[in-house]
């Protein structure tokens, strides 16, 4: 298996993914892949330099089959004279306690239990079996979903643990490691969820990746190839994305705001790359998908000539441009039962939401920089206010008969329940709604000026 040896010895040297001193730790599932490459490296340790160990799973998923797993595991490693540690994870139990998605709750506990080991073992490396086929299914399932990730394709490392997760068989292929089991007759276990369709992976192994080797052989090397040259791109504008992105972020008290203007300022590449770590600031990337028509709305948005517009994103978070400034929430709206009410009258009112307000008479009005203007007719005394909602508030809509239930509108426009209770309000002393900013104006307002008009409300950024 001299062809098998080189390729391995040379992308490990490459990338100096394993180093004369380290202890690998290699998660073995008792899989072809994973047995393959704990052989390979237990087999190589004195010319490697390296200490090997292996760590194991079951995931209580398969009952007796899956125990079995953990018991070939334990063996090989026993006749291999590698330590090896291994345990029992209850995933059907906490699946039933705790929900979500099966497989993201497996790998999730695995994981867990690597970095556990690693920590314990005192292990540098993580090492992990993917190999190049599985990078051409992992390119294609991100495409076929539209799913960002901070590179195209698995990274040949990352920092994992108390160490690194390096991915040494990246340059072989299923074929290699097939070769190279029947070579040295090496036993593995089959796991029959890798044959079920109902996972995207298996329909695009069994049915997408053959098609492609059938057009070229080296199908999925080529692939890994492209995936490692453009992850070296990738690795170097999310830098300078950052770095720009850092220039341009603020702290705020509730999470963190940027200028709009600033950021459009920035060439295209850089702007998408600065999203996504926006994003990442508010999510996990392994809890919440950041999808390409998410990432899009947000740099829509921030390129939005509009006033005060709000996004909603995912679990309850919240994006809301107010003008130049844009704000990210970093902490659950929600969590703080928010009621207060604040007079506006000539004079500019409290602040609310980083939005102040006054209304004065048509032929008062200033020229503002950064402010909105709606114009609407009143007579005498009529104190406005700005207030969180309160139950029963209706609101008049332009073009409707009768006024429209405010928790109706909120549930049409899709406000997180979480946040309706504190949505501000533009009202008078009588609760006439004129406008709920952010979302609709009542038919009492106007952002161009009427005829009946003779006041305007001010909404200015502070």
């Amino acid at each position: 298996m001299k062809g098998f040896y080189e390729k391995m010895q040379r992308y490990i040297k490459k990338h100096r993914l394993i180093v004369p001193g380290d202890h690998v730790l290699v998660g073995c599932s008792g899989g072809i892949d994973s047995v393959v490459l704990l052989h390979f490296l237990a087999t190589h340790q004195t010319d490697l330099g390296i200490k090997v160990s292996a760590v194991h799973v079951n995931h209580m998923l398969r009952g007796e089959e899956s125990l079995q797993d953990r018991f070939f595991t334990e063996q090989l490693c026993a006749e291999w004279e590698v330590p090896c540690y291994s345990r029992d994870i209850p995933i059907p139990e906490l699946l039933k306690a705790e929900g979500g998605n099966k497989q993201q709750l497996c790998r999730t506990k695995r994981y867990a239990f690597f970095a556990e080991v690693m920590e314990v073992a005192k292990a540098a490396k993580l090492a992990t079996a993917h190999h190049a086929d599985d990078q051409l299914e992992t390119i294609l399932m991100g495409g076929v979903k539209g799913t960002l990730h901070s590179s195209f394709g698995m990274p040949t490392s990352r920092p994992f643990g108390t160490g690194q997760l390096v991915r040494p068989m990246l340059a072989v292929t299923k074929e290699d490691i097939s070769q190279y089991a029947r070579f040295f007759a090496l036993a593995h276990r089959e796991d029959p969820s890798n044959q079920e369709p109902v996972y995207t992976r298996n329909r695009i192994r069994h049915s997408i990746v053959p098609l492609l080797k059938k057009e070229n052989r080296q199908a999925s090397e080529q692939f890994a190839e492209l995936a490692e040259q453009l992850q070296e791109d990738q690795h170097f504008l999310m830098d300078l994305a950052e770095t720009r992105l850092q220039a341009l972020l603020q702290e705020e008290q509730k999470g963190i705001a940027l200028s709009a203007e600033k950021f459009s300022q920035e060439p295209l590449a850089l702007q998408k790359r600065m999203v996504l770590l926006l994003l990442n600031y508010l999510y996990n990337e392994k809890q919440v998908a950041i999808a390409k028509q998410l990432a899009e709305q947000v740099r829509e948005l921030l390129h939005s000539s509009a006033g005060t517009v709000f996004l909603h994103l995912p679990q309850n978070y919240m994006m809301v441009r107010q003008y130049d400034r844009v704000y990210f929430s970093r902490q659950l709206f929600g969590e703080n039962d928010l009621t207060y009410s604040s007079i506006i009258t000539h004079d500019w009112s409290e602040e609310v939401n980083g939005f102040r307000y006054k209304a004065v008479p048509l032929n008062q009005v200033n020229i503002q920089d950064n402010a909105s203007f709606w114009y609407f007719s009143a007579s005498g005394t009529f104190p406005l206010l700005v207030r969180s909602r309160k139950p029963g508030d209706r609101i008049h809509l332009k073009g409707m008969e009768e006024p429209k239930k405010l928790a109706r509108l909120m549930i049409d426009e899709k406000v997180p329940a979480s946040v309706r209770e504190s949505w501000p309000v533009i009202a008078t002393a009588s609760d006439e709604i004129l406008l709920v900013p952010g979302l609709r104006p009542s038919k009492f307002v106007s952002r161009s000026k009427r005829a009946e008009d003779n006041w305007v409300l001010i909404e200015q950024q502070i």
